[in-house]
């Protein structure tokens, strides 16, 4: 009985491992070329994505209201290989996609974590990139500075391109009031994980080193405006 029971115990257990996984960039590319035939699914924007993604893979906006419809559209009988940003859309993207009876691995830390390691990529503009913030500085100037606002982007998003002449223009009008920091997601990859910036834009708005508002999206310059005051 007991036999039976261990035996019952072990296959459930990696049966559970096998439809719950979340495993690192390297075994992540590893499960990739074992099962070629598996579903690849970038759950970001579409602004996102075609900034670049990993080769082969197809987006399904988290985001969208087709999702759960488009989703349903895949293989069941294919394991769904799944990443977003930094890992919190796909986590939400594979508890819906589980509960539909996929099998799906997640991308721990996501397409920012596969890009420190240097992994292969498809579709990225050649763009150079700004220098990389030490955390320490960033730190430093939240706690001095009494008002900052942090604008999270890539210089392949395009809301991010599309709002950055806003916020320049804000950042001269508030001059001396606000400070406003600029963070590119690519090679900042602490300070987005440490604030759990996991979709750009994002925004950030401190006040004597508390953080008061979190916002991700495209904004309006009304709203963008609202930062700052």
């Amino acid at each position: 009985m007991k036999n039976i029971l261990g035996i019952f115990l072990f296959t459930f257990g990696i049966s559970f491992l096998s439809y719950s996984q979340t495993v690192e960039p390297d075994a992540f590319e590893k499960a990739i070329k074992e099962n070629p035939t598996a579903s690849l699914v970038d759950v970001r924007t579409p602004g996102e994505f075609g900034g670049g993604h990993l080769p082969k893979a197809q987006n399904i906006d988290f985001r969208s209201p087709e999702f759960l419809e488009k989703i349903k559209g895949l293989d069941k009988s294919k394991p769904i290989l799944v990443y977003c940003l930094s890992g919190g859309r796909s986590a939400q993207a594979a508890e819906i996609m589980r509960k539909e009876g996929f099998q799906v691995t997640e991308l721990k830390g996501g397409y920012l974590k596969w890009t420190t390691k240097m992994k292969p990529l498809e579709g990225v503009p050649a763009v150079k990139h700004d220098q990389a913030w030490k955390k320490s500085d960033f730190d430093t100037i939240i706690q001095k500075e009494s008002h900052v606002v942090v604008d999270f982007f890539a210089k392949w998003c395009a809301p991010c391109i599309k709002m950055m002449p806003i916020v320049d223009k804000l950042a001269t009008e508030f001059d001396g009031k606000v400070k406003v920091l600029k963070v590119e997601a690519d090679g900042n990859q602490a300070i987005l994980q440490s604030y759990g910036i996991d979709e750009i834009p994002a925004f950030l708005v401190f006040k004597n080193g508390k953080l008061i508002q979190k916002v991700t999206g495209f904004q309006e310059e009304e709203k963008l405006k609202a930062f700052f005051q």
